[in-house]
């Protein structure tokens, strides 16, 4: 069964702390004014040397193409990077789907640019001999999940399950992250849920794609996305709108450059507004989670 008291109680967090930072937000930026630097967070990297790490080349072109210094901002998950924006610590971020909507409702974040992947979709993946060979089948079964709230490995899979007719109750749904495929192989789950991009991956790394099979997949999930403070201003919001899709081709690469951000490789920049995520939020609504995004 889902644990929804986690993640409701995680939803909890995040009200809470965005509550105290409504009540110290620093002064808005002038609307005419550029910022003198550009704090930037990536939403599920804490650390940050690992920042530094993974997206120091970006943080690098960022800074050339906005002829801006741009610092790095870490934060413990998407739950800080909410009030850290309504407090004007924090600019501009990088999150997936499920966090902008968050982001969005809680911080009023703006759409900048969506960076789109090819294979960005969920996936069902079972042993190769299992005799589960449908959603249905999944009843009574034990479910691997990535974690409360992910976009392909938590919302969008809960979704195809109750389109299959199977209930939060119908089957049980560990949030196992990087445990998942080994409690796969290991018999201690029936079935893993996860992107594509992270299944052909860690299928790749162990070389055991032909010891398992897929048996459902999603619509192509929306597209990760940089976000930004309204307090920037609507001259500067629409700058950075502007600069990130016409030098997209410088960077692109730079995200990939790393080497930790290989999903990127193919990648478009494109101009989203709210609009492209509404599918998702109808999902949330669709399966009990839509008091986390209001």
């Amino acid at each position: 069964m889902l644990n929804r008291r986690i993640f409701l109680s995680y939803s909890l967090l995040f009200l809470g702390g965005c509550a105290t930072a409504q009540t110290t937000t620093a002064v808005s930026t002038s609307q005419g004014n550029r910022p003198s630097r550009l704090r930037f967070a990536v939403t599920d990297i804490s650390d940050a040397d690992e920042l530094e790490q993974d997206f120091g080349p970006f943080r690098q072109t960022l800074e050339a193409v906005l002829e801006l210094p741009v610092e790095f901002f870490p934060v413990a998950n998407f739950v800080d990077a909410a009030p850290a924006l309504l407090a004007n610590e924090l600019d501009f971020a990088m999150a997936g789907p499920s966090e902008y909507l968050l982001l969005k409702a809680r911080a009023n974040a703006v759409p900048i640019a969506g960076v789109t992947r090819s294979d960005y979709y969920s996936v069902f993946v079972t042993l190769a001999d299992s005799d589960i060979a449908t959603l249905a089948d999944l009843k009574g079964k034990k479910i691997a999940m990535w974690s409360e709230g992910a976009t392909a490995g938590h919302i969008v899979p809960t979704k195809m399950l109750l389109d299959a007719g199977l209930q939060a109750d119908a089957y049980e749904a560990p949030m196992l992250g990087k445990d998942s495929v080994e409690a796969l192989f290991n018999g201690q789950v029936d079935a893993w849920v996860t992107s594509h991009t992270r299944y052909k991956k860690t299928l790749t790394e162990l070389g055991r794609k032909d010891d398992v099979k897929i048996i459902a997949k999603s619509e192509h999930l929306p597209p990760d996305i940089f976000v930004a403070s309204p307090s920037l201003g609507e001259s500067f919001l629409e700058e950075l709108k502007s600069k990130l899709t016409t030098r997209k081709d410088t960077l692109i690469p730079a995200l990939y450059e790393s080497g930790a951000n290989q999903k990127f490789k193919g990648s478009d920049m494109i101009l989203v507004d709210d609009s492209n995520y509404q599918t998702l939020r109808d999902t949330y609504y669709a399966i009990g989670y839509g008091s986390a995004i209001e």
